[in-house]
C-alpha cells in the first residue's frame, strides 16, 4: 500500500496538470476568435434548444419555428414549473373570439440561472367553458393570424431590454443574473390582425386586478405593464402596501438552488464577462454543464407535455 502511494499521487498530479494545461489552451481558443465567429458558433450551438443570442441586447430569445410550438399549452405546465428550478409569475388571459377561446399568457421571473420574460398566444379549437380552461391544451397559432408583440422588461427601474416581433411566443432570457419575480416589471405592447380582436382581448384584461395596469389601447394595438403598480416616472411608490406573498416551499427550495448553480457559473467561467464568451468556454470545457444552462424550457418538461397531449 505504502508502495502504491506515491504513484497514486503521481497520477494525480499528472491529471491535475493535464487539467489546468487544457484549461489554459480553451481560454486562449475564445480569446482568439473574432466576434463573428463566436456569435455564428454560440448560435449553432443553442438553435437546437429553440434560442437564438442577441448581443445587442445580452439575451437568449425564441426562434419562430422552435421545437416548443408543438407542445401548445396547459397550465399543468406552470404547476410544475419550480420543479425545473423555474419560479415565475406568470398571467393568462383568456378572450373569445370567432368561434375560439384564444389565451394569451404573460410570464416574468427566474429561470435557472437565467432572468428573463415571455409573451405566448394558444387558442382551443372551440370555445371552452371558463370552469374548463384550465384543464384543456391550448395549440399555438398559425403565422397568418399572429399578432406582433414587443416586450421591455425592467429589474426594479432599471430596463434590462427590448424585443419586439410578429411571433407566437416572443421570449428574453438574460443569463448569469438572479430576481426574484416580484422585483421585475414587463411592459407589453400588442398590435392584433383586427380591432375586433383587440375588442376582444380588451374586455378580459381589464378584470385582471392590480397584477395589469397602465392599460391603454387605439385601433389594433393595446399597451399595458404586468407586474407591480408604479408611479409615472417607472418608480415603485415608497409607500405601498402590497400584501406579502408567501412563497411555496417547492419555490423557496429552488430560489436556494439556482443561488447556488449561479455562483458555481460565475466561479467556472470568471476568466470571461462576456456571455458569448462564458459559454463557449463552459461548451469547450464541461459540455454537460453547457447543455444543462440552455435548458430553459427542460427535457423531462417535453416527455411532461407529451403525457399531458
Amino acid at each position: 500500500m505504502y508502495i502504491i502511494f506515491p504513484y497514486i499521487l503521481l497520477f494525480l498530479g499528472i491529471c491535475a496538470l493535464l487539467l489546468f494545461w487544457r484549461r489554459k489552451s480553451i481560454i486562449r481558443k475564445i480569446r482568439c476568435m473574432p466576434v463573428p465567429q463566436k456569435l455564428s458558433r454560440l448560435n449553432e450551438l443553442v438553435r437546437p434548444f429553440g434560442f437564438e443570442y442577441l448581443l445587442s441586447q445580452d439575451i437568449f430569445t425564441s426562434h419562430m419555428d422552435a421545437w416548443q410550438r408543438e407542445f401548445g399549452y396547459c397550465k399543468a405546465y406552470d404547476q410544475c414549473a419550480s420543479r425545473f428550478n423555474m419560479v415565475l409569475d406568470c398571467e393568462p388571459v383568456y378572450f373569445d373570439y370567432e368561434g375560439r377561446t384564444w389565451m394569451i399568457e404573460l410570464w416574468k421571473g427566474q429561470y435557472g440561472i437565467n432572468i428573463g420574460a415571455e409573451i405566448g398566444i394558444y387558442r382551443a379549437d372551440s370555445l371552452i367553458p371558463k370552469i374548463h380552461r384550465s384543464s384543456v391544451l391550448f395549440h399555438t397559432v398559425p403565422d397568418d393570424e399572429l399578432p406582433f408583440f414587443e416586450i421591455t422588461l425592467y429589474k426594479n427601474t432599471t430596463p434590462l431590454y427590448r424585443v419586439a416581433q410578429r411571433h407566437w411566443w416572443l421570449t428574453g432570457f438574460r443569463m448569469g443574473q438572479y430576481c426574484e419575480p416580484e422585483a421585475l416589471l414587463l411592459r407589453v405592447c400588442i398590435t392584433f390582425p383586427s380591432s375586433e380582436m383587440n375588442h376582444a382581448f380588451i374586455q378580459s384584461l381589464t378584470g385582471h386586478g392590480s397584477s395589469i395596469h397602465g392599460i391603454h389601447f387605439r385601433g389594433q394595438q393595446v399597451s399595458f405593464d404586468y407586474g407591480l403598480p408604479r408611479l409615472a416616472d417607472g418608480s415603485i411608490p415608497p409607500s405601498r402596501n402590497l400584501p406579502k406573498k408567501e412563497k411555496h416551499v417547492r419555490a423557496a427550495f429552488a430560489q436556494w438552488e439556482n443561488r447556488i448553480f449561479l455562483r458555481l457559473y460565475r466561479h467556472i467561467t470568471k476568466p470571461f464577462t462576456c456571455t458569448a464568451d462564458q459559454l463557449l468556454y463552459l461548451y469547450e470545457y464541461l459540455p454537460a454543464a453547457f447543455r444543462h444552462m440552455l435548458r430553459i424550457r427542460h427535457k423531462k418538461t417535453l416527455r411532461r407535455k407529451r403525457h399531458v397531449r
